[in-house]
């Protein structure tokens, strides 16, 4: 059966299309440990939950199945309170969710779709290219529930009011601010900021299982979404293994792993076919970034070709419009570096 699927070689980065990541072989045993045995559900989320308080240092812990749902569930806390039974009432809904139009991004899937879910109204404030704390004031009004504030590479970075910006415009409006930060790496920069709900993913710098968890300062909102849990969340539901896979995966998670990018960076520099630099993205992560020499094939081609080969290349194609392909070395070793070296090399020189 494993035979079935074709080998890739995940140079894209911790990309839900492929899987997301990797997990070591200790979350695996933690998450065959709690497949293989029964539990009083309550009482094992509630120490899950407390575990995670302390490797996070926060107060407030909810393990949720994605960071999408912790969106999701975020927004219904925040709309309906304890009401949970309120969801499910086709009811005209007149609060509103405040969006920062340059956050309001697809993923993979439209961020403006999970609050659509519990029939939120979405407020965009400002523009496409920018958003200022005055823009989120204006857009304040008596329905405002929430503000939504989305930490992403995919959001717009120029022009925009910055996180704490934020924060303290919604501490004098008296307004809760949910924070998604899915993909990030540091979860202490955020547990220790005067956030409401911080929304992070299991699966991607933390490198667990299919999961997700909210934590954050604000006690009432985060008790409320373990509610909604129940109910609209029940379609969202986690399993008793990826819970405990996510506990072991926090435990050994460090934020700065020891890869040498020079290494790597060598390999592909030493390309006659293709020209290197260095690239650090807005959450810091390095990666190598190149433009094709001496041929007439575009970047978007040579991606293509590369995702269609026996083993699937996946390298990180956002700019290739621009002539740019990027290789995140995150989840490859130095054997497939080379594999990716030489199918550049193969493609371009025989064109």
């Amino acid at each position: 059966m494993i035979n079935k699927f074709r080998k890739v070689i995940n140079a894209d980065g911790r990309m839900t299309i492929l899987g997301v990541s990797k997990f070591n072989s200790k979350v695996a045993q933690a998450m065959e440990y709690a497949g293989n045995n029964f539990f009083i559900m309550s009482e094992f989320k509630n120490h899950i939950n407390d575990e995670i308080k302390k490797l996070i240092k926060t107060e407030n812990v909810c393990v949720v199945n994605s960071a999408s749902a912790g969106i999701t569930l975020a927004a219904s806390a925040a709309i309906y309170k304890n009401k949970i039974y309120d969801v499910n009432k086709i009811i005209p809904i007149k609060k509103e969710i405040i969006l920062a139009k340059g956050h309001n991004i697809d993923f993979g899937a439209p961020i403006e779709s999970l609050l659509n879910l519990v029939n939120t109204k979405v407020i965009e404030a400002g523009y496409a290219n920018k958003c200022l704390v005055e823009d989120y004031q204006y857009c304040i009004s008596e329905n405002t529930v929430a503000v939504l504030y989305i930490v992403s590479h995919h959001c717009v970075q120029k022009n925009m009011a910055s996180l704490d910006e934020v924060i303290e415009l919604c501490k004098k409006n008296s307004i809760p601010l949910i924070v998604d930060c899915a993909a990030e790496e540091d979860i202490l920069k955020y547990s220790k900021k005067d956030i409401d709900v911080v929304i992070f993913s299991g699966s991607k710098a933390i490198e667990g299982p299919t999961s997700g968890f909210v934590f954050g300062k604000n006690k009432e909102l985060i008790e409320n979404i373990k509610r909604h849990q129940d109910i609209i969340g029940r379609s969202m539901k986690i399993g008793k293994e990826n819970i405990f896979g996510l506990l072991e995966a926090l435990k050994k998670y460090k934020i700065n792993k020891n890869i040498n990018f020079e290494s790597y960076f060598k390999i592909f520099n030493l390309n006659k076919n293709i020209k290197c630099k260095k690239d650090i993205d807005t959450r810091g992560i390095q990666r190598i970034r190149f433009e094709i020499v001496n041929s007439k094939v575009s970047a978007i081609q040579l991606s293509k070709y590369l995702k269609s080969g026996d083993v699937a290349i996946y390298l990180r194609d956002y700019f290739a419009n621009q002539g740019y392909l990027d290789i995140d070395i995150r989840n490859i070793n130095i054997k497939e570096a080379n594999i990716i070296n030489d199918s550049i090399s193969l493609f371009l020189e025989g064109k």
